[in-house]
């Protein structure tokens, strides 16, 4: 089962002095050095942290995927990333400062003191599941921001790091995942159940966790290299990636605070009702007569769900909610998932690339796991597929339109996914923001700014940065947007 992080308490003595005084200086409580295990642990919590919490300070990414409309302050909707700093608080603070550092500072112990109980190979699997771990963060920071700080990142000493071109970092974080799969030792062991909290130790989960992400990425890199992305393609099927539900990457949360998932946080514990379903999502599944509604949504409005304007102030009262499900502590923190795989795989059959089966397939398996992951029975599942308009032989649109739509609605929950499907496909979905003058579709981004602070802090790396990458931009396309 999975244990919650270890939790370092620091405590303040006051002590007389007396006979043993360099004895009471010893700190008993506090220890001086975190064991590897303990770093670890915190990092990938905090990994999943920064990929699947709704603070509006942090992660907005389930409003730029428009599956939330906000209510009292729709700043965030209306593309808002400077008034509360979002870029330097999801990437730079929880990233940079929080997760990498963490797992970074566990590698550099383990490398300096293996563990001497285990064998060499257990002690290999511990820093190749780190290194899985901080390839998962760099890469979606890369795609995200692009270019990044990287060779010089987690060098404490220094303060005014120099930006990597983005293409490169990924490039390495691939090369990284090839190695780490290729050390994972399934028969040997790794961290123990207590100290992993993403697949409890077990060797086979994360490896194929890495060959699921590098899949994702290779489709990332379908416009711009599609020989390497096929080359990836194969040595992540050949090495075994995610299908079975029952293997999804996921963090498991608790239901005691400080463990808590969290978006209990935001939609529990903090008493507000900053949050409810857009009606860029709403209005979609319900056309769709899709059955996943009764789980993403709840308090249907004259016996059909309603969804608030997205990018608007939405009075909570006069719409429907998010589902019961929301509002749970302990709903899992999904980094990489059965569905997500399927789609992949079915956008790769239309692309070109050689896989075992037909998209028409892959997309189906997609929508049938999503309905499992969610509680939803094969007769949905079947019902649900036989409409002519999410069948894929008869649904309208092109592959994209097909793929990315049925995608992006199994990533409910799962915003950072959900805003790249789009961003990478532009399926007809998304509507901008009413505003004055008027937005267009062109004006959602497709990328997070730069932090503010860097201007000042490190200003001629960050002005080099914005120069490779063609502006320091909300819409700046990126390296692997090229369509």
């Amino acid at each position: 089962m999975k244990k919650i992080i270890f939790v370092w308490i620091f405590c303040l003595f006051a002590v007389s002095c007396d006979d043993r005084l360099e004895e009471m200086n010893q700190e008993k409580v506090n220890p001086a050095e975190v064991p590897a295990e303990t770093l670890f642990a915190n990092g990938v919590k905090e990994l999943a942290d920064m990929m699947v919490n709704s603070d509006v300070n942090q992660n907005v990414f389930r409003l730029y995927a428009q599956y939330w409309a906000q209510t009292t302050y729709p700043d965030e909707s209306a593309y808002n990333q400077i008034g509360r700093n979002i870029p330097r608080n999801w990437g730079w603070a929880i990233g940079y400062r929080q997760a990498l550092q963490d797992l970074n500072s566990a590698k550099m112990l383990m490398e300096a003191e293996p563990d001497p109980t285990l064998s060499p190979a257990a002690n290999a699997n511990k820093l190749a599941i780190t290194n899985i771990s901080m390839a998962y963060i760099f890469a979606v920071m890369a795609e995200t921001y692009g270019n990044i700080p990287y060779s010089q990142a987690l060098d404490v000493d220094n303060i005014t790091p120099a930006y990597d071109d983005a293409r490169t970092v990924y490039d390495a974080q691939i090369d990284i995942l090839t190695d780490a799969v290729n050390v994972l030792d399934e028969n040997d062991v790794a961290f123990d159940s207590n100290e992993d909290p993403l697949y409890f130790g077990d060797v086979a989960g994360w490896k194929m966790f890495a060959n699921s992400l590098k899949l994702r990425m290779a489709i990332m890199l379908a416009d711009v290299d599609p020989t390497k992305a096929q080359t990836m393609i194969d040595q992540a099927l050949a090495s075994g990636v995610i299908l079975d539900p029952a293997d999804d990457a996921y963090i498991t949360y608790y239901s005691e605070a400080p463990s808590t998932h969290p978006v209990y946080e935001d939609l529990v514990l903090s008493g507000r009702r900053d949050y409810i379903p857009a009606n860029t999502l709403v209005d979609i599944m319900n056309d769709l007569n899709d059955p996943r509604r009764d789980v993403y949504f709840s308090d249907p409005i004259d016996g059909e769900y309603v969804g608030g304007i997205y990018g608007t102030a939405n009075s909570w009262a006069e719409f429907s909610h998010l589902g019961d499900i929301f509002f749970t502590p302990t709903v899992p923190g999904v980094l990489l998932s059965c569905s997500e795989v399927m789609f992949l795989l079915a956008e790769a059959a239309e692309r070109g690339f050689t896989v075992p089966e037909t998209a028409e397939s892959y997309y189906n398996k997609g929508i049938e796991f999503s309905m499992k992951e969610w509680g939803l029975t094969d007769a949905d599942y079947m019902a649900y597929v036989a409409q002519p308009s999410v069948n894929y032989m008869t649904a309208p649109g092109d592959w994209k339109q097909k793929i990315g739509l049925q995608s992006w609605i199994s990533l409910n929950h799962r915003g950072y996914e959900g805003w790249t499907t789009w961003r990478r496909l532009d399926f007809d979905a998304f509507a901008p923001p009413p505003s004055d003058p008027p937005m267009t579709i062109d004006d959602i981004p497709t990328r997070l700014l730069y932090p503010q602070e860097e201007a000042n802090l490190n200003g001629s790396n960050l002005d080099a940065a914005v120069a490779a990458i063609g502006g320091n931009t909300k819409t700046t396309k990126l390296w692997w947007d090229v369509n």
